[in-house]
């Protein structure tokens, strides 16, 4: 640091309390600017109130009823999985939590599907993974893909031929249908895989990824 920098200090701390103390009398800022959650939740429909989403936790967690008071039902249908950014409206407990929505904004959707002629089948364009986890019956995804400005192909299928094994071997399946791509851009995906995680002989579901973040990583396991 620099004495011209030093000589500032005063000032730019003056500056400073100025500010906080004018922040401190502003009680009129926006909860949707400062307080609020983003969470992948299951859009359940309309009820006379509002729109009714369900969340779920990490893992196994029980359900969560959020009751809103907006209306999605023109942009959105039954059962389809967004991202949510909202706030609690009070500081209630349970199983049922009215809410306040500061955005709603759907997401890749889709059950997982199979396919009995291997991995090779499969269109395997690379993706930048950013984070990947299950909250009940469903596989969640975090990662960047080429935009094109064009539709995609992005499912998670099941290797048909592991499917009576205890490990069933699951591929992300991303192509980009012939066109090129530019720029990374975030995307965000769920799968519902309840079909396979109630079978009696399922134990894991092992998901490989054409990932460039973390290539040396060959799979990643879900165990039931």
């Amino acid at each position: 640091m620099t004495m011209k920098t030093l000589r500032h200090l005063p000032i730019l701390l003056m500056l400073a309390l100025m500010t906080l103390a004018s922040c401190d009398k502003q009680d009129d800022i926006d909860r949707a600017y400062t307080d609020y959650r983003y969470d992948i939740v299951t859009y359940m429909g309309q009820n006379d109130i509002g729109a009714v989403f369900e969340y779920l936790g990490h893992g196994d967690s029980a359900a969560v009823t959020l009751q809103s008071g907006i209306d999605i039902s023109k942009d959105a249908k039954a059962h389809q999985r967004v991202m949510l950014r909202y706030d609690f409206a009070d500081k209630a407990t349970g199983n049922r939590r009215d809410i306040n929505v500061y955005g709603c904004n759907a997401i890749f959707s889709d059950s997982i599907r199979m396919t009995m002629d291997g991995p090779d089948s499969l269109p395997r364009h690379e993706v930048k993974l950013r984070s990947l986890w299950r909250t009940g019956e469903f596989i969640n995804l975090h990662c960047q893909v080429e935009y094109t400005g064009k539709s995609r192909t992005l499912m998670l299928v099941a290797d048909g031929n592991t499917l009576s094994d205890d490990t069933v071997h699951c591929y992300l399946a991303h192509g980009l249908r012939g066109v090129s791509g530019t720029f990374w851009r975030d995307c965000y995906a769920s799968f519902n895989v309840g079909a396979l995680w109630k079978r009696p002989s399922f134990r894991c579901l092992r998901l490989h990824i054409n990932d460039v973040t973390f290539p040396d990583t060959e799979y990643y396991d879900f165990i039931k």
